[in-house]
């Protein structure tokens, strides 16, 4: 079962600086990746701008795919499932979070704590943080060989801006006769399951600032 555990505001919810203040998460893991969403102004399209003039226009989110193994180490990911390791926010590249966005995720990876005798960490939580003016709709979908499962289906679930929003993931799986499936690590989160409906300009018309969060 998908369930929204957190709705916080971005003021108390998440520093650019030093990361989710959470307990568990392994030194260096807690940040999340940046993800820059065009403003909804009608130039995107146009082939007279100069490269990457969208950027200008665009709102600064961020978002973070948490595993967690059974020994409690959390830690979120970057493209490929491999642990993200950095000391400071600053050293994370432009360009990540559109990344994880576009690429499916692992359902299971190797926790980075335990390199003698490898452990498996679960995707468990999705968190995600946006300004004011850009709401996301959810789409979560996982697959695994001939099995699809479709956490949001019939539903319309938008993730409000303005804040920090925690999303977890089910603990188990299971088909349509509620009997657990067992997945390895060939279970994926599909791609794009975060959908931009709205990416309107800040109060004063700009784009939202590079640290919008502080």
């Amino acid at each position: 079962m998908l369930t929204i555990i957190g709705i916080h505001p971005i003021s108390s919810g998440y520093q650019i600086s030093s990361g989710v203040e959470q307990p568990g998460f392994l030194l260096g893991t807690q940040f999340l990746l940046p993800w820059d969403i065009p403003c909804d102004d009608g130039h995107a399209n146009k082939l007279s701008e100069p490269k990457n003039a969208w950027k200008h226009r665009a709102n600064r989110c961020y978002i973070g795919y948490e595993y967690e193994c059974s020994k409690g180490h959390r830690f979120f990911s970057s493209v490929g499932g491999v642990p993200l390791k950095c000391t400071a926010a600053t050293m994370l590249k432009e360009g990540l979070g559109l990344s994880i966005i576009n690429s499916d995720a692992h359902l299971y990876v190797n926790c980075p704590s335990h390199t003698n005798k490898p452990l498996l960490a679960q995707l468990i939580r999705l968190f995600v943080c946006v300004p004011e003016q850009v709401t996301l709709s959810l789409h979560l979908v996982i697959y695994y060989r001939n099995i699809l499962i479709n956490l949001t289906a019939g539903e319309q679930v938008h993730i409000p801006g303005g804040k920090m929003t925690v999303i977890r993931l089910p603990y188990v799986y299971c088909d349509e006769n509620d009997t657990p499936l067992t997945f390895d690590i060939n279970g994926h989160l599909k791609r794009n399951p975060l959908i931009p409906i709205r990416s309107g300009y800040g109060p004063k018309g700009r784009r939202n600032e590079k640290k919008p969060l502080n």
